[in-house]
């Protein structure tokens, strides 16, 4: 079926290209993926092995910051990202500030 059209596919690869780039800096991220405005970012230990502790980090920090977080996954290694679909650019880079603010502190 491919990736969304529209608004929402295009505010999604905006924010799929910042995560990726934190993650690029940011070993402690293991995998970005999602579709749209749907994403997760799943966070791994120098092994590979979920890592549930730099989660926990990672959404204190961003809650200070005014910022909420969503964990998943089956042991609470990921944070699932959900703007709402009249996110713009602007808020996104805000938020992109923000959550590698939080990961430089996982």
């Amino acid at each position: 079926e491919g990736a969304p059209t529209g608004w929402g596919g295009r505010m999604g690869d905006i924010l799929m290209a910042g995560l990726r780039e934190i993650q690029a800096d940011y070993p402690v991220i293991g995998d970005v993926r999602g579709l749209g405005l749907m994403v997760a970012a799943e966070f791994v230990k120098p092994d590979g092995s979920p890592n549930p502790d730099a989660v926990k980090r990672v959404v204190a920090s961003a809650f200070d910051d005014k910022t909420l977080l969503i964990t998943c996954g089956t042991q609470d290694q990921g944070i699932r990202i959900v703007p709402p679909l009249i996110v713009n650019e602007e808020q996104i880079n805000e938020f992109l500030g923000v959550f590698r603010k939080a990961v430089a502190s996982a």
